[in-house]
């Protein structure tokens, strides 16, 4: 089980995302785009070891990007990205049913995106909200 946040975290670094999804094809698609918008990217396949990542870290990404829509687990992987959500801006992207809506929200989530997702238009948000 991943630790909670800590509750002082060091500086972000707002060019570098962490993605993180079980959906290898999407993961890799919004990756070579956000590549190709100049952003640092680093991958994994589970919301876990994304935030295991953390821990420790000098410098904390711009954001993080959670696809959910695979996950084995999405109501661990919700509980845990909550916990790191006032620390780092959390983006979730997750298949449009009842149960995910209703635990998603209130959360502290900064933008929660129900698929179908259109990729062009989420690289734009995240530009936008990184400032570039």
């Amino acid at each position: 089980m991943a630790r909670r946040a800590p509750a002082h975290l060091p500086a972000k670094d707002m060019t570098q995302i962490l993605l993180a999804g079980k959906d290898w094809t999407a993961r890799a698609l919004l990756r070579a785009q956000l590549i190709e918008e100049g952003l640092e990217v680093e991958v994994y396949e589970t919301v876990r070891t994304a935030l295991e990542s953390l821990q420790g870290s000098e410098l904390l990404p711009g954001m993080l990007i959670a696809d959910l829509t695979a996950s084995d687990a999405p109501a661990a992987e919700i509980d845990e990205l909550a916990s790191w959500a006032p620390q780092i801006p959390i983006w979730i992207i997750a298949g449009r049913n009842l149960i995910a809506e209703k635990r998603l929200k209130g959360r502290g989530f900064e933008m929660i995106l129900f698929r179908p997702v259109d990729m062009g238009e989420l690289v734009e948000q995240i530009k936008r909200r990184l400032e570039m």
